[in-house]
């Protein structure tokens, strides 16, 4: 077993030994996050009221066949890894385009760019990283 899964499982014991469902609030909408968020639902689908934010205007895809669509040889759908009906049908409020701006650990808040804030009782960090553009002439140029 997995450290991560571990975790999970350690968060999800805890969840239902309270009377209420827990808030979890996932930052990132990338693979990774939607990859945690199948397997919570499959451990304990009713321990979260889950929202996530994800700072891109559309669902989470596949960043590893991004090449093929931008090739032609395949659409952004086919890439989407869930679409916004599975969040909808599992009760995860989705919230696209919006950037989290500020983490309030002592209000346990987060702030989001539309001003927004969100209550969490779990917190999830999903927001992948920042490519390395290496100093080569050109380099800046779209």
């Amino acid at each position: 077993m997995s450290a991560a899964t571990r975790r999970i499982e350690d968060g999800v014991a805890a969840a239902r030994v309270e009377k209420a469902p827990r808030h979890l609030v996932v930052i990132g909408n990338g693979m990774a996050a939607v990859r945690v968020l199948e397997e919570l639902l499959a451990l304990a689908p009713r321990a979260y009221h889950i929202t996530v934010f994800g700072a891109e205007p559309h669902a989470g895809y596949n960043r590893i066949l991004l090449s093929s669509v931008l090739a032609g040889d395949s659409s952004f759908e086919q890439i989407v890894t869930r679409d916004a009906a599975w969040y909808q049908s599992h009760g995860i409020v989705l919230k696209l385009g919006v950037r989290v701006t500020a983490i309030d650990r002592a209000r346990r808040m987060v702030i989001a760019a539309d001003g927004s804030h969100t209550p969490y009782d779990r917190l999830l960090l999903a927001t992948g990283s920042q490519p390395l553009v290496p100093p080569l002439p050109g380099a800046d140029l779209a």
